[in-house]
């Protein structure tokens, strides 16, 4: 024995040292794999291989050293596991038919390789008559199990006679209990997403998917369930059609998007940079809250087995302008000019200062340019016909033009305790020119956000959140 081992250890030693060599040699790619497989023990893989690598190199001096040594390798691993006592253990019996496979395929492969030397036998009866009994074994335990056994019992016994099926696939009896086990253990759900058609159809997809590793369970939509008199729901048709049509469950899925506007004002002061002017930050926009609904039937029983709900809210999505308002309308003679009437804000700062700052808060709108589509910039219609045609989705709009600030509807401010005034402009004039632009911009804006905003609270949508996933996972395990 100890000659033996000692041999098989040179030769493996040797044939390590030379792998390398076998990388462009005829035959090598089979080789390694055989020698792959042999350090596995998958004796059979490894001389089928090896027997390749040899047919097509015959002067492989290699592979012709392995062949002997995985055949007799293999042929005492596999003796010795189909010689153990074969008891009543369905285990031991599949471990023992599969060792005596493993040998018959084993002295096959040696029969018909012509490889000489090789001591090749003939076991497929042993291997017949092992794999029979493993069978039976395993067919008579599936049998006890399905036997007034519940849901879970039958599964079990589906499992065993596939146990029992892989080692005899040609016993009509066991095919046709494994089949019949198979319709016992299975249950129909069927899915009825209340909604759009194409919510129905994302329910049942992702419900299907959700569940398709369960082997036992058989997903169907629920079709266009006709209701002439008008009398019931979508869910009584369903729950009638399964009673009907051998459907186990029917699971009720609800999904709606609610738009909620926001519009809000609080009071700030302006600009942000240099905070001084009282003033109101304007926020409109939405919010969205996708709201969920399951119940899941039990048909045979008619009662709901299951049911949850879920929100998700998603947003706000905003727009928001800050502004400070005028205080009110002073007559004032200013710059030699006429005395005009115009709107004002007092200022606690002195002239230098309060002039930074009102030129820091005319910027934004300042900076704003006049579209060709706008031939008058103090015509509000035309600023809001140009908006209508520029933006139809909110998110762009309010992306582009929210945070800016600005004075609303004023042209000068007062030095407080002074006869003092700074003029939003080079003139008077250009003063009220400017405020009447600004007044036209913001007011264009702010009308065509709440337009979109109404727009979108009258969108049917469409829940986006794959809740179908969530309702599988929690459903699984009563199906």
């Amino acid at each position: 024995m100890k000659r033996t081992l000692s041999l098989v250890l040179v030769i493996l030693v040797s044939l390590t040292l030379t792998s390398c060599g076998t990388l462009f040699v005829k035959g090598g790619s089979e080789y390694r794999q055989g020698m792959s497989a042999f350090e596995q023990k998958a004796y059979v893989q490894a001389l089928d291989s090896l027997l390749r690598a040899w047919t097509m190199n015959p002067d492989f001096t290699e592979a012709k050293a392995m062949i002997p040594v995985a055949f007799n390798d293999g042929d005492a691993q596999y003796k010795q596991a189909a010689l153990a006592a074969p008891g009543d253990d369905p285990e031991v019996l599949d471990r023992i038919a599969q060792a005596y496979t493993d040998l018959e395929a084993l002295h096959r492969l040696a029969r018909e390789s012509g490889y000489p030397t090789l001591a090749a036998s003939n076991y497929s009866e042993e291997a017949k008559q092992a794999n029979q009994k493993a069978a039976q074994r395993w067919f008579n335990l599936a049998r006890n199990q399905q036997q007034g056994g519940d849901k879970l019992d039958i599964r079990a016994a589906v499992m065993m006679y596939e146990r029992a099926k892989a080692r005899d696939p040609q016993n009509p009896e066991i095919t046709a209990s494994l089949q019949k086990a198979v319709d016992e253990a299975t249950v129909t759900l069927m899915v009825l997403g209340i909604g759009s058609p194409s919510f129905r159809q994302t329910m049942y997809s992702d419900i299907r998917e959700g569940l398709k590793a369960d082997r036992f369970v058989k997903v169907i939509e629920a079709g266009n369930l006709s209701n002439r008199e008008g009398f019931f729901g979508p869910t009584d048709l369903a729950v009638d059609y399964a009673r009907h049509n051998d459907v186990d469950y029917v699971l009720e899925v609800y999904g709606t998007t609610q738009v909620r506007p926001v519009n809000t004002e609080q009071q700030v002061y302006l600009p942000t940079a240099s905070p001084r002017f009282a003033g109101v930050k304007k926020t409109i926009g939405y919010s969205e809250q996708e709201q969920y609904s399951y119940r899941l039937f039990d048909v045979a029983s008619l009662r709901v087995i299951k049911e949850d709900s879920h929100a998700l809210s998603k947003g706000p999505y905003t727009y928001t302008v800050s502004y400070v308002p005028a205080e009110g309308v002073r007559t004032l003679h200013l710059q030699g000019e006429p005395k005009e009437n115009l709107r004002y804000v007092t200022s606690s700062l002195d002239l230098h200062s309060t002039n930074a700052v009102v030129n820091t808060l005319r910027k934004d709108y300042y900076n704003i340019p006049v579209p060709m589509e706008v031939a008058n910039p103090k015509d509000l219609t035309q600023w809001l016909a140009y908006y209508r045609n520029t933006y139809t989705d909110f998110a762009t709009f309010a992306n582009e033009h929210s945070n800016q600030e600005l004075f609303y509807a004023i042209e000068v401010a007062h030095i407080r305790g002074t006869e003092d005034y700074v003029i939003l402009g080079n003139s008077v004039f250009e003063a009220k020119e400017e405020s009447a632009r600004n007044s036209a911009i913001f007011n264009a804006q702010v009308r065509r956000a709440l337009d979109m905003v109404k727009e979108e609270s009258e969108k049917t949508k469409e829940p986006t959140y794959r809740y179908g996933v969530d309702i599988a996972k929690a459903i699984g395990s009563l199906l």
